[in-house]
């Protein structure tokens, strides 16, 4: 019948009276490659690790210890959460980070208020992240952005050649004006003897700058030439 098919035998008769009978070879079933099933959930698994890597670092986007110099933040440096990575010159970004100091405690940082950050001209306050009791934290020194605290003058500023205007330390004319600075010198926390201003020769006077306010202390001794 058409579509049953069968194996016929085929007999072949020898020499002798011999009959051998002869059966065509069998079919050889088709080799079909097995599909690797088991490469869909790893790769599944590789694209869920992928995506959930991204999703942390997005959601994460800032630590102290990535955080460069000249790099700005926004948030509430009071809420560290709250504080994220921000690009300079946008309405977002609150501070710019002006120092950046490794191995510090938050125990020496509560003693000394951040006297740390004291050494940059531009700091107003300053950010720390790490744990509470190491000593391997990371203190970021921060400029405020929206909110700049008191500068002090700088070299190439000139003051008024009155006594009293002068100590006001507001800036004027050259030429008017009564004195010039020279350099500007980190008051000496303990000192028995006053050597600010001695490594500038051409010194004639001295005033004294301390930032009023402020979430950092800033005090500095402005080293003047007399104009007239």
């Amino acid at each position: 019948m058409p579509g049953d098919e069968r194996y016929v035998p085929h007999r072949d008769h020898l020499a002798g009276g011999t009959t051998v009978e002869n059966y065509p070879a069998p079919a050889v079933e088709q080799m079909v490659p097995k599909k690797r099933t088991w490469l869909k959930p790893v790769i599944r698994l590789g694209i869920f690790g992928v995506v959930a890597l991204i999703a942390f670092v997005f959601a994460n986007p800032f630590t102290a210890s990535s955080t460069e110099v000249g790099s700005c933040l926004k948030g509430d440096i009071d809420n560290a959460d709250s504080v994220k990575n921000a690009e300079c010159g946008t309405p977002d970004a609150n501070f710019k980070v002006v120092g950046k100091q490794n191995g510090k405690s938050e125990i020496a940082l509560r003693i000394s208020g951040g006297l740390e950050c004291d050494e940059y001209p531009n700091v107003d306050a300053y950010l720390f992240q790490g744990k509470k009791a190491a000593t391997d934290g990371v203190l970021l020194c921060l400029e405020d952005l929206k909110n700049p605290g008191q500068r002090p003058p700088v070299v190439g500023d000139c003051l008024p050649g009155d006594a009293d205007e002068a100590k006001k330390l507001a800036k004027v004319d050259c030429a008017t004006a009564g004195y010039k600075v020279l350099a500007v010198e980190k008051k000496p926390a303990v000192a028995f003897e006053d050597t600010t201003c001695a490594q500038v020769p051409s010194t004639d006077a001295k005033l004294s700058w301390q930032r009023a306010g402020g979430a950092l202390p800033q005090e500095r001794v402005l080293c003047l030439d007399e104009l007239k």
